[in-house]
């Protein structure tokens, strides 16, 4: 909600420069609407994009630190060049010299100023929410971990297991029984309660958690907190009872994943194939003169439904290295090439997926495709592992931008759960945002590898 009202702010502001900048040049208000034509909006949305492009739109960063005043810099002037650029290319009249830097110096100003005062404002009224957690197991204990040093301050634990009561999580006593819920609530003005308990709840607990709730305090599941919050889903800490009642968007027939997802597929793999053409043969010799063996690595991967494929990729490794997977996720993996290590950094060895995407293989968004010894391996040990196979797998996903690349268990793990986010809250406006991190991943690095 914050970032949305930061970003309207961005927008209120550059709609005043964008009218005050000829207003001051000739020093006399101009009629709104012949200032805004729709090649203004254009550029005004171009100007947003750009800003979130570059992660202006961050609430971890101070925003009058150095280093961000640059980043938002550079972006502007990024920004004014493509609009010029295109304007160019379009046969668009510009405005004159004058007003384009004297428009690009007022959004200058008023956005960062209004970052400042927006971070000065929510660094004065921020108060942490003040949590109770019902449960002081295992799903208890992982939630104090995930929400320890966030914005939060967890008040009490409650348990009905006696042994646990006047022990510790972390520093947060385990005060008593279920039955304190009312009381806690009313004494120590705790704003939500958390329901970490993976088993069967008996009845007297949901009246407390009524009680509780119809005294104005917002009850969660455990894995719907963190769905809300961390945007991935803890499923060492769901239940099949959560899993069958929650709606799962990714495997609900409805048009978008029925229909329209594939023909946005394949009007993007196809469009994507013609323009990148050229540079696809320009990485194929640059990979044949690098290193003996063929350009193309073709893979045997699990895809949708659990049915095998090929995948396609351009070669980044030494010809036969493939199964050294010890060394799978190291940023000095060396088995990569020189050529190799050009490509991953800018993703350019998955340019030939265009073709699995414009098959059916694969979608441009969706989870990782693994080989077949990965699936065996992590599909007896984590639980809900082939859930992630009711999807296409994707060139990008949710798991691919928020978690680096990793061959572990522990990777395999902490990948499910945003993969399982992602199932659950498929939409166009979500792959939209995925591709739009991946465009900044490939940029800044942030994210995944």
């Amino acid at each position: 909600m914050k970032k949305l009202i930061l970003l309207a702010g961005d927008a209120v502001l550059i709609v005043a420069a964008f009218y005050l900048a000829p207003a001051l040049r000739f020093a006399n208000l101009i009629d709104f609407f012949i200032v805004f034509a729709p090649v203004d909006i254009a550029a005004i949305l171009s100007y947003l994009f750009i800003f979130y492009i570059f992660d202006l739109y961050t609430l971890e960063e101070h925003f009058s630190r150095g280093a961000f005043i640059i980043r938002f810099a550079v972006a502007l002037a990024i920004a004014n060049i493509f609009i010029a650029a295109t304007f160019f290319l379009f046969r668009v009249p510009l405005y004159s010299a004058g007003i384009f830097f004297l428009n690009s110096a007022l959004i200058f100003c008023f956005c960062m100023g209004w970052r400042i005062a927006f971070q000065k404002l929510a660094d004065r009224t921020r108060q942490p929410l003040r949590l109770a957690i019902l449960g002081a197991g295992e799903s208890g204990q992982a939630f104090y971990e995930m929400v320890k040093k966030r914005d939060y301050q967890i008040v009490a634990f409650l348990d009905d297991d006696e042994k646990k009561w006047g022990s510790a999580v972390g520093n947060v006593s385990v005060i008593g029984g279920s039955d304190l819920l009312p009381s806690l609530v009313r004494d120590r003005r705790i704003d939500k309660v958390i329901v970490a308990i993976t088993h069967a709840i008996r009845p007297e607990v949901y009246k407390q958690l009524l009680t509780a709730k119809f005294s104005g305090v917002n009850v969660y599941e455990m894995p719907t907190f963190c769905e809300m919050v961390m945007e991935k889903i803890p499923v060492r800490h769901v239940s099949d009872s959560w899993l069958t009642h929650t709606t799962m968007s990714g495997v609900r027939r409805s048009a978008y994943t029925q229909r329209v997802k594939r023909v946005i597929d394949i009007l993007l793999s196809l469009c994507g194939l013609i323009v990148t053409l050229p540079l696809m043969a320009v990485v194929w010799i640059a990979i044949r003169l690098d290193s003996p063996g063929p350009a193309l690595f073709i893979q045997g991967r699990i895809g949708w439904q659990g049915r095998p494929f090929n995948l396609m990729k351009f070669r980044s490794m030494r010809q036969g290295s493939e199964r050294e997977r010890m060394h799978a996720g190291r940023l000095d993996d060396p088995r990569i090439t020189r050529v190799g290590k050009i490509l991953r950094l800018f993703r350019l060895d998955e340019l030939p997926q265009l073709w699995n995407v414009l098959k059916g293989d694969m979608s441009f968004i969706g989870p990782r495709a693994l080989m077949e010894e990965e699936v065996r391996e992590f599909d007896p040990a984590i639980p809900y592992f082939g859930l992630r196979h009711a999807v296409r797998p994707g060139i990008t996903g949710w798991a691919q931008v928020n978690y680096p690349h990793g061959a572990t268990m522990e990777d395999a793990l902490e990948k499910l759960q945003y993969d399982l986010y992602y199932l659950k809250n498929m939409s166009f406006v979500l792959d939209l945002h995925i591709l739009l991190r991946t465009v900044r991943v490939v940029l800044f690095r942030k994210g995944a590898r």
